[in-house]
């Protein structure tokens, strides 16, 4: 078994896309799923599936399945337990995790920006005090001390990236990466 980790976007915020984290987990195990668990209201299940799967594929088989389900397409972005793993070794702002890890964002891109995509993101960052690192497919955005959360938000970012995927803050994602170890 692998432990595979699914992150929603948008859903269950400001009363839209309302999805119970009970019939989310009921359609996993449907599915076929083992140890199937959530975390949070904000669209977080972690579950373990038989057999080496690829990915594009999974996520495809789960979205289908959830828009079947709940009436609405979700960003589904999935990875596994190495792949949080990798995100919390690679973090290349120990201080902010350590301080105001609320304030930490890593974003799961589906791709990896390209040029252009990238100077688009370091302007939303060239007045500071945020900062922002990519590595691979995992986006860094620390916006411990800066008064641009509204300017700086999630939306944003996956806009100027013109690349989909989700984001968590590093609390959220020490739980999920704990939970996938348990």
């Amino acid at each position: 078994m692998r432990t595979q980790i699914c992150l929603l976007r948008g859903i269950n915020v400001g009363g839209n896309k309302i999805v119970k984290m009970a019939l989310w987990t009921q359609l996993y195990e449907e599915m076929g799923f083992a140890r199937v668990r959530t975390l949070l209201q904000s669209g977080n299940i972690v579950f373990d599936a038989a057999g080496a799967q690829d990915r594009v594929a999974l996520t495809m088989r789960l979205s289908a399945a959830f828009a079947a389900r709940f009436g609405f397409d979700a960003d589904h972005v999935l990875r596994d337990a190495d792949d949080l793993d990798a995100a919390i070794a690679g973090n290349p702002f120990p201080d902010a995790a350590r301080t105001a890890p609320n304030h930490l964002l890593v974003f799961f891109l589906s791709d990896v920006p390209g040029a252009e995509a990238m100077a688009r993101l370091s302007a939303l960052t060239a007045d500071g005090p945020a900062r922002l690192h990519l590595s691979g497919d995992a986006l860094y955005l620390d916006i411990a001390g800066a008064v641009i959360q509204k300017t700086i938000d999630p939306v944003k970012v996956l806009k100027a990236a013109g690349v989909t995927g989700t984001s968590r803050n590093w609390t959220t994602l020490g739980k999920l990466a704990a939970l996938a170890r348990a």
